[in-house]
């Protein structure tokens, strides 16, 4: 939605005024369980609207659990909204073992999505997702996967896994997983939108915002009826945000 603002000039005969636009990022999710769980779309527009910024994000998200980006592309449901809309950045998530064990397929389709998102004038961002909490090792070869077809296709990184590895390195206490040792915890999206706001959406510094973590399935905290599905410590939010924002920056 674009929001009109009449700002009046320096009084004249004519009394003119000025149209100025207020910009809309447009970001559309494409990937599985690893997106949708907490809702990590909504985690990240939460982060934009306690950051106050100028710019609203809007975003949309075609997901199926355990799919790949060539389940996504046969089924065509996401090239249909990657089309009937423009979208200023097409988030890229594959299956979470797959850049491990067959990335030749993974790029076959990273490649035909990157293709299509530029025809739209859209930017491709991949979601770099994380080891399973009991195969940390595999963690280089996810990363190696998803920066080799990035560079590439000359893509954005979210790079998610690597500072996930490094801020549970730092904090082994803090629990980024699900109990089942591979979806993220609420505390485990809330890094990956901070990711997102701070490295592919906007600039500005993560320290000092929400760190309170609401459900998307219930009205926003200004509105009231909300769920609080988390709410970090003062200490833990200053941890992930200070991390997110110097590893980011090394990368």
């Amino acid at each position: 939605m674009i929001a009109l603002f009449w700002l009046k000039e320096k009084p004249t005969e004519a009394n003119t005024f000025q149209v100025t636009e207020q910009q809309t990022i447009r970001v559309l999710f494409i990937g599985n369980s690893y997106t949708y769980v907490n809702d990590l779309p909504w985690l990240t527009q939460q982060l934009a609207e306690s950051a106050k910024e100028t710019r609203t994000l809007e975003t949309e998200m075609v997901v199926v659990g355990g799919a790949t980006l060539k389940s996504h592309w046969k089924r065509g449901k996401a090239l249909r909204l990657l089309r009937a809309k423009q979208w200023d950045y097409v988030v890229l998530q594959e299956q979470s073992t797959l850049p491990i064990t067959n990335p030749k397929e993974m790029y076959k389709y990273a490649n035909l999505f990157d293709a299509e998102i530029k025809r739209v004038n859209s930017q491709t961002v991949f979601y770099l997702t994380w080891a399973k909490q009991n195969q940390p090792e595999t963690q280089q070869i996810l990363t190696d996967s998803y920066m080799a077809i990035a560079k590439k296709l000359k893509a954005k990184v979210a790079p998610v896994g690597i500072v996930w590895q490094k801020v549970q390195e730092a904090n082994p206490k803090l629990n980024l997983y699900n109990p089942d040792q591979s979806h993220p915890s609420p505390i485990g999206s809330y890094l990956a939108a901070c990711i997102f706001f701070y490295k592919t959406f906007y600039k500005g510094s993560l320290v000092g915002l929400s760190r309170r973590i609401y459900s998307s399935q219930f009205n926003t905290p200004e509105e009231g009826n909300t769920v609080e599905l988390e709410s970090l410590s003062e200490t833990d939010a200053e941890i992930v945000q200070n991390l997110v924002e110097d590893i980011v920056r090394e990368i």
